[in-house]
């Protein structure tokens, strides 16, 4: 498949997982925020809590493929991501209530799972 449509694709699973969270009560802040070291697919807050969140797609195996495509190097890039993003606001993870959850889905949208704090550091 080409590149656009993987985006397109990928843009409209982001999407659900918006939909998803919102449904959960969370408030959505941010969507795609780039950085040379990553990128981070939605900010979302929880009561006080910002959360970062990965939205990850697999269609082959569901979700155990897409939880682990998720290894040590990709996490580092979202910590790296998510703390440029605090600075861009002022503010850091150490004196910040955030944390990271990642949206996984299988084939369908449907098919989503919700794994809060899936980053324990």
């Amino acid at each position: 498949t080409n590149v656009f449509a993987e985006r397109l694709q990928g843009a409209g699973f982001e999407h659900q997982a918006r939909l998803f969270l919102q449904a959960q009560g969370l408030r959505f802040v941010a969507a795609n925020q780039n950085f040379k070291c990553g990128e981070l697919d939605l900010i979302m807050q929880d009561g006080s809590t910002l959360v970062f969140v990965e939205v990850r797609q697999r269609s082959n195996d569901a979700f155990g493929s897409a939880v682990e495509s998720v290894d040590r190097r990709k996490q580092q890039k979202w910590l790296d991501a998510a703390t440029l993003w605090l600075a861009a606001q002022g503010l850091s993870l150490e004196d910040t209530d955030c944390r990271f959850d990642l949206v996984a889905f299988g084939k369908t949208a449907d098919d989503i799972q919700w794994f809060p704090n899936f980053l324990d550091e």
